[in-house]
């Protein structure tokens, strides 16, 4: 009583060949293209190390604007000395004998807690690896009572820039006359 529908694929029009698609040897081909774009994005690309550059840009700006605090809350001249390697941070820039106690960060602390930055240290070990490229046009940079840039003897300066690098570089600009950080 039941009845069976077969289908004949002539009765369909049409012929198994004539069946689009993709073949298993194809698809296996695309896969392997892709894979190797895939690995070649990922080799080229380290979201990690825009990560590390763009952590230590914040961590330098954050530490220069800290300087210019310091300068407007005592009424002096503080300023930060860079190198290559990182930076010290100083209560009064006439004084480069004296440095200014740290803020607390673990990298800006060294062993008698002073405002040292190196990235080279392994209390830094998060930012191993950065470097200042460009170091500013006046170093130290110091700020007067008013949060103004200044040099160490006093006289405003023009726009300061430092570049940090790693695997890739990132520009921290301090603006004439207002002191604004800016990355």
């Amino acid at each position: 009583m039941e009845k069976l529908l077969t289908v004949n694929s002539a009765s369909c029009g049409g012929s198994i060949s004539d069946e689009k698609g993709f073949t298993l040897i194809e698809t296996v081909i695309v896969m392997v293209i892709a894979a190797i774009l895939a690995a070649v994005v990922a080799v080229r690309w380290n979201p990690f190390d825009t990560i590390k550059l763009n952590n230590a840009v914040r961590k330098v700006a954050a530490d220069i604007r800290y300087v210019q605090k310091l300068s407007i809350s005592n009424q002096t001249r503080s300023g930060v000395v860079f190198n290559t390697n990182g930076y010290s941070v100083y209560p009064n820039i006439t004084d480069l004998a004296t440095l200014a106690a740290s803020s607390g960060d673990v990298c800006s602390s060294d062993a008698s807690n002073n405002f040292v930055v190196d990235f080279t240290q392994s209390r830094c070990s998060n930012y191993s690896g950065v470097t200042i490229t460009t170091l500013p046009a006046t170093n130290p940079i110091a700020f007067n009572s008013l949060g103004t840039p200044v040099d160490s003897a006093g006289a405003t300066i023009g726009g300061q820039t430092i570049i940090v690098t790693y695997n890739g570089t990132q520009q921290i600009t301090i603006e004439q006359g207002t002191g604004r950080v800016i990355y």
